[in-house]
C-alpha cells in the first residue's frame, strides 16, 4: 500500500474520529505519539487514577486498533488504563506499513512506552492476537509484569493459523467458500490449502486497488462471521455508535470484530446485512475500508512472515508465578478453546473460565461477565503490591 493510499484512507478515519470526539463528553485522559524508531510512531492514551495499578490494554489483529470500550469491563476507579495502537494501524503512523513490523518490534514498543510513561510495572489485558503479544511481552520482560487478564487465547502455532484459514470450513463451509471465492476473484486462482491462501492474497492486498479493497473486506467479513455466537440485534441508526471495537474486523456498516480485533462494538456478519434504507455514508465506508485493509494486510503479513513465534508454552514458567485470569468462549471459532486449556495446563495458578454460549467476541454477554470478575480479582490481588513501589 502506497503512502498516498494510506493518507487517503486515514483522512476518512481522522475526520470522523475528530468530529465524534468533539461531540462527546469523555473522561479526562492523556494521549500522544511515541517515536519508536524505524520510521514508526505509536499512538497511546492513558486514563484513570494515577495512583492505581496500571493495566496495559493490548488490542488484537494484527492490524486492529485500541477499543476504549474494553475499559468498560474494568472498574475505572481501580485501574490506570493505558491503550495503544500497534505499528501500522489505528492512529499510529505510517498506516499499514509492513517494514520493521514484527512481534519483536511490538514488544520493544511496549517496553519503550512503559519507560516513556514512567511506569515501573503493569498488568496486561489482551484479546486474541493481543493475548499472543501480551504473553510474548511477559516472557520477555517478566520483571515488568504484575498480572494478566487474557480473553480468546491465540497461541499462534501453525495448527492455530491453519484452523482459521482452512480447517474452520468444517463448521462454516458457506463463509469459507465465499472467502475463497473472493481470493479467486482477486488473484485469478483458487487456493487449495492454508499456505496457498497466504501465497495468493499478499499481492492483491498490497495493491490497494478496488480488487484489493474487496478482498480486504471479504477477509474481515469472514472473520466477523466466525466471531460471534450471541450477536446483538442492531437498532436502526445504531451502526455509527457501534464503530468503537480483535484477531480482526469487518465490513462497511459495522466490521471490526475482535477476531482480528480492531475497534467496533458490534461486528456484522457480512456487508449484505446492510439494509437499503440505511446506506453507509462515504465517511463510514472509508472507515470500514481502512479497518479492513489494516487488519487483512497486517494479519496476512504476520501469518506469512512472522508466525509462528518462538513457542510460548515452554516459556510460561517465567510468568507463571503471577496472577492470571483466562477467559475463553467455548464456541470460539477463530481461536478454538483447546488453546486456553493448553495455556492453563502450564499455568497452574491461573483462573480459568470457559464461557458457555459464547464465541470470540469480547462483548458476548458471558465473556463480559467473566472479564469483569477477572478484572476485580486482579485488582484485589495487585493492590498491596502496587502501593508498595
Amino acid at each position: 500500500m502506497t503512502d498516498e493510499a494510506n493518507s487517503e484512507v486515514k483522512a476518512g478515519l481522522t475526520s470522523e474520529a475528530s468530529a465524534k470526539s468533539a461531540g462527546e463528553t469523555a473522561a479526562a485522559f492523556e494521549d500522544g505519539m511515541l517515536d519508536v524508531g524505524d520510521g514508526h510512531a505509536v499512538y497511546w492514551r492513558a486514563q484513570g487514577p494515577k495512583d492505581a495499578p496500571v493495566m496495559l490494554i493490548v488490542h488484537g489483529g494484527p492490524g486492529g486498533a485500541m477499543n476504549l470500550k474494553w475499559g468498560d469491563v474494568l472498574d475505572a476507579s481501580k485501574w490506570r488504563m493505558v491503550f495503544f495502537d500497534q505499528r501500522g494501524c489505528g492512529k499510529s503512523t505510517p498506516f499499514g506499513k509492513l517494514e520493521h513490523n514484527g512481534t519483536n518490534d511490538l514488544i520493544g514498543d511496549m517496553e519503550k512506552l512503559r519507560v516513556a510513561l514512567g511506569i515501573e510495572k503493569w498488568a496486561l489485558f489482551g484479546g486474541s492476537w493481543g493475548t499472543t503479544l501480551a504473553l510474548s511481552y511477559g516472557v520477555t520482560h517478566p520483571e515488568r509484569c504484575l498480572g494478566f487478564l487474557l480473553r480468546g487465547i491465540f497461541l499462534a502455532r501453525k495448527e492455530d493459523i491453519d484452523w482459521f484459514l482452512w480447517d474452520v470450513q468444517r463448521v462454516f463451509p458457506d463463509a469459507h467458500r465465499a472467502f475463497l471465492d473472493a481470493i479467486e476473484t482477486a488473484s485469478g486462482k483458487r487456493p487449495g490449502n492454508a499456505a496457498e491462501i497466504l501465497a495468493l492474497t499478499g499481492e492483491p492486498l498490497a495493491r490497494f486497488d478496488t480488487a484489493g479493497i474487496k478482498l480486504a473486506r471479504a477477509w474481515s467479513g469472514f472473520e466477523a462471521t466466525l466471531s460471534v455466537v450471541n450477536k446483538p440485534v442492531p437498532k436502526k441508526g445504531d451502526e455509527q455508535a457501534h464503530k468503537d471495537e480483535s484477531k480482526g474486523e469487518a465490513p462497511a456498516i459495522a466490521p471490526q470484530t475482535d477476531a482480528a480485533q480492531t475497534a467496533a462494538t458490534l461486528p456484522e456478519a457480512a456487508q449484505t446485512d446492510a439494509t437499503p434504507a440505511d446506506p453507509a455514508t462515504p465517511e463510514a465506508t472509508r472507515e470500514a475500508n481502512a479497518a479492513a485493509i489494516s487488519m487483512s494486510l497486517l494479519e496476512h503479513h504476520y501469518m506469512a512472515h512472522e508466525l509462528p513465534p518462538e513457542p510460548l508454552l515452554p516459556r510460561i514458567g517465567r510468568i507463571s508465578h503471577l496472577p492470571c485470569v483466562l477467559v475463553h468462549g467455548r464456541f470460539d471459532m477463530v481461536c478454538p478453546a483447546d488453546q486456553v486449556l493448553a495455556l492453563a495446563d502450564v499455568w497452574p495458578g491461573a483462573q480459568l473460565s470457559i464461557v458457555d454460549a459464547a464465541g470470540h467476541w469480547t462483548f458476548e454477554p458471558g465473556n463480559v461477565t467473566a472479564l469483569k470478575a477477572g478484572g476485580e480479582y486482579l485488582a484485589q490481588a495487585l493492590t498491596p503490591a502496587s502501593t508498595s513501589g
